[in-house]
């Protein structure tokens, strides 16, 4: 059978740093989401902050409420609590 060579793309710095940012962003909102299912809303709070400073506001949502709500199984009504409870990004807590 055939399995064809995995190759990395061709980055220049620029978009490595950019695809490093968003991959730790991606993290940043998984770990909230999973202490958002623990009960640990004040860890949650600002992790998501950090996510939000590097992938802003639409992009944590997303990713927030997916792993949120089809990993850890949270309602939607508490997800959306919780994201509306956040203060803006760049905002110390």
């Amino acid at each position: 059978m055939y399995e064809p060579q995995i190759r990395a793309p061709i980055m220049n710095n620029v978009e490595r740093r950019q695809f490093v940012q968003k991959a730790k962003a991606d993290r940043l909102a998984f770990e909230a989401a999973e202490l958002l299912s623990q009960g640990d809303t004040d860890k949650a709070v600002v992790l998501a902050g950090e996510c939000k400073t590097l992938a802003g506001n639409e992009q944590l949502e997303h990713w927030l409420r997916h792993y949120a709500t089809t990993k850890f199984k949270m309602a939607h009504g508490t997800v959306d609590a919780f994201l509306s409870s956040m203060p803006p990004a760049n905002v110390a807590i």
